[in-house]
């Protein structure tokens, strides 16, 4: 099999891409950056390769519940509103949690909407993702994070899921996905620590549920993405045999490929998966860029084009 050629950077200087097609026709990416330490920056796009720099999108205020760690943000529109959820480390229990921020348009201002963290647990908790099923259900997927959560003598981050009402409001109990399992997840690149992180789901024509997530330092050469699918929201997931799905190349200098997120095009006639990747193939570690690449699915498969 021939190597992926990787499209071009879009964005520089941004992690964990999100992009959120929105009613207005046009793209907006947010993603974790080193512009805004304090909150997040957003970019616009008509056409997916060139973005534009809007500004500030979320900024924390001095009296919020958090403080600092202000990671992985994603944006649902819903009736009329623009709802980010985002993590970010909370005052009170020095811990990462996900919050709840909302605007009347994609660009912001956000104002963080509960004053509190958005889940009711105990452990710590980052990358939240959103899916809003066919039949009006909504779930939020989310990891519980290797800083606190300590399994067998390893530092491991899981993939967990929980139901929302129309309103976010958590309606159900955490619902354990998978933890890393697999060959390429629990090698150790960074010995005592293993991560599965950064789920994000969509549902194709086929009914399936395509849950896409990263695993392995986001530093490091070996971040990577995997698959798993299911035939419900809720699981269980099976994950792809042939993980990872997208790795990086060192004859193309691409390093780092993970913490996605997948997206339709406006007419729906396309499925894209947003990246990042290491600016710097050398230095690697936090500098990173965002790549978009168009997917297609088959046989319980995603395929980049």
């Amino acid at each position: 099999m021939s190597e992926y050629i990787f499209p071009q950077k879009v964005v520089d200087l941004i992690g964990d891409p999100f992009v959120l097609a929105a009613s207005d026709n046009n793209y907006y990416m947010y993603g974790t950056s080193h512009i805004e330490q304090a909150g997040y920056h957003v970019w616009k796009s008509s056409d997916l390769e060139n973005w534009e720099q809007i500004g500030r999108s979320f900024v924390n205020k001095n009296d919020d519940w958090a403080y600092k760690d202000f990671w992985a943000p994603e944006v649902v529109e819903y009736f009329g509103k623009f709802y980010m959820f985002y993590t970010a480390r909370e005052k009170k229990r020095d811990i990462l949690q996900i919050g709840l921020a909302v605007a009347d348009n994609p660009v912001g201002p956000f104002s963080d909407s509960l004053k509190k963290p958005l889940l009711n647990v105990d452990y710590a908790v980052i990358d939240a993702s959103v899916l809003i099923d066919d039949d009006s259900r909504i779930y939020l997927y989310f990891s519980k994070d290797c800083s606190v959560n300590i399994v067998d003598g390893f530092n491991r981050s899981d993939i967990y899921v929980v139901e929302l009402n129309d309103k976010f409001e958590q309606i159900s109990e955490p619902i354990f996905l998978f933890a890393p399992t697999q060959d390429w997840e629990t090698k150790p690149v960074e010995e005592g620590w293993m991560w599965n992180e950064g789920a994000s789901v969509i549902k194709n024509r086929d009914g399936i549920y395509y849950l896409t997530y990263s695993a392995n330092p986001f530093w490091s050469y070996e971040y990577a993405i995997g698959l798993a699918t299911s035939k419900c929201p809720t699981g269980p997931f099976e994950k792809y045999a042939s993980n990872p799905i997208l790795t990086g190349s060192i004859k193309q200098e691409i390093s780092g490929t993970g913490h996605n997120s997948i997206f339709s095009s406006h007419d729906k006639t396309k499925t894209y998966i947003a990246y990042h990747v290491h600016k710097d193939f050398e230095k690697k570690g936090g500098d990173r860029s965002a790549i978009i690449s168009e997917v297609v699915f088959k046989n319980k498969m995603m395929i980049l084009k």
